[in-house]
């Protein structure tokens, strides 16, 4: 039920960024294939999101634009404290039709490493449907997610505390 046409945009770099729920899995064959694996990634994501799945489909966000958010928290957020706080600001920045403005994406959509080198500025003006620093993003979501997503994270993309935060450091 998590897996939509949404992942099939042309302009998403790798479809099931953010589907494979990272974690330790015991994997008896030697010769396991990718496919083999990734079903086990994509079973174990299917499990943690089955919690969440009514709150979900009764949010104004798709699945997709969930797991999206919920990926800019995991690469943004430097605890699990701070995840609620990182997407409360995430929500109330899009609900004022402002950008998200964070630079994950940013580093996401040239594909550079955060630590390789700070951003140029003609990559941050630049449009990318990654690039939520860049030109019409306003109120925009990167075109899907941008990192593999704890369940911290995931929490904190459907129950994000409540505040008037719009930035955060």
């Amino acid at each position: 039920w998590f897996l939509t046409d949404e992942i099939k945009n042309d302009n998403i770099y790798y479809p099931l960024e953010g589907y494979l729920f990272p974690d330790t899995y015991a994997i008896s064959n030697k010769d396991a294939s990718v496919e083999e694996i990734f079903e086990k990634m994509l079973d174990k994501m299917k499990a943690v999101l089955e919690e969440y799945k009514e709150q979900i489909e009764e949010s104004q966000y798709t699945v997709h634009e969930i797991l999206t958010i919920a990926s800019v928290v995991e690469t943004e957020g430097m605890n699990d404290e701070g995840r609620k706080n990182v997407a409360s600001v995430f929500y109330n920045r899009l609900n004022l039709g402002m950008s998200l403005g964070s630079d994950v994406t940013t580093y996401y959509a040239v594909k550079t490493d955060m630590g390789d080198r700070d951003l140029y500025q003609a990559e941050i003006d630049s449009y990318n449907p990654y690039n939520t620093r860049g030109p019409n993003m306003e109120g925009k979501l990167p075109v899907g997610p941008i990192s593999s997503i704890g369940i911290e994270s995931i929490e904190a993309a459907i129950r994000p505390d409540e505040t008037k935060y719009l930035f955060f450091l």
